[in-house]
């Protein structure tokens, strides 16, 4: 029913029981979905934006095109919004409206503040509520570095994997839930199959063109642009419209290929 990775993916070793620890005392290696790990992902999306945003001579003026509805500031007063919930243990989604009445500068001194709280909340927090704000974060430090067109690499972010991985669940959930066929989705690497039964076809891209289009920054023709065999990828459109997440209208990034 979910986005499930293929057995023979390289990306996803086989299950074996863990080696027994040779003392007490040594710790577990820690993996992508460690609170401790989660932390300095989060806290590097956090400077970077911080980053930008303090370059800014006004960041209510400067528009972000993945979020036309919003200026850097109001992508900021989200992120504020959605940390505040997250460290007072709301149920709430990634979908909370910018805080509003308060410029970008103190926004950010705010988020700052609220760095105290946030480990204690990732340890007593769900995994997969945390795994949606690091999404969150990670995909607005993309919106915001592409929009001011500054470089980015996401592949090489500590949170690329687990939003990639994130962002197909989700997918797939769409897709088994408005009844398609299954799809085996292919980056450099990695696969997986979303929905029930044996693929109906495959869409093969780069890492990061499949992310942002699982997360709503690629159009429906953009989609389409991408590698697919089988089906036609019209059969999933539906599909890519799913959580907070929808196809824009209009292009507001470039497919960046292979």
């Amino acid at each position: 029913m979910t986005a499930e990775p293929t057995q023979q993916d390289a990306s996803v070793p086989a299950q074996t029981p863990p080696a027994p620890t040779p003392h007490a005392s040594t710790p577990p290696a820690p993996t992508p979905h460690d609170p401790a790990e989660q932390l300095a992902a989060y806290r590097r999306s956090r400077a970077a934006i911080a980053a930008l945003a303090s370059g800014l001579p006004d960041p209510a003026a400067v528009g972000v095109p993945a979020c036309p509805d919003w200026s850097v500031r109001d992508l900021i007063g989200h992120l504020v919004h959605i940390c505040e919930s997250f460290v007072a243990l709301e149920d709430s989604q990634i979908d909370l409206a910018p805080l509003t009445g308060a410029p970008a500068a103190e926004l950010l001194d705010r988020w700052e503040e609220l760095d105290g709280a946030l480990p204690a909340a990732l340890e007593r927090t769900p995994e997969l509520r945390r795994r949606i704000l690091l999404l969150d974060v990670f995909s607005h430090e993309l919106d915001l570095r592409l929009g001011l067109d500054v470089p980015a690499e996401p592949t090489a972010h500590p949170a690329f994997d687990g939003a990639l991985d994130l962002s197909t669940m989700g997918f797939g959930l769409a897709v088994h839930g408005g009844g398609l066929p299954a799809l085996r989705i292919e980056t450099p690497g990695r696969a997986w199959v979303v929905g029930e039964g044996d693929p109906a076809a495959t869409v093969r891209g780069s890492a990061v063109d499949v992310f942002r289009s699982l997360t709503g920054r690629r159009t429906r023709p953009q989609i389409e642009d991408l590698e697919w065999s089988g089906e036609p990828a019209g059969k999933w459109a539906q599909a890519f419209a799913w959580g907070p997440f929808a196809p824009p209208a209009a292009e507001v990034e470039p497919l960046v290929g292979r």
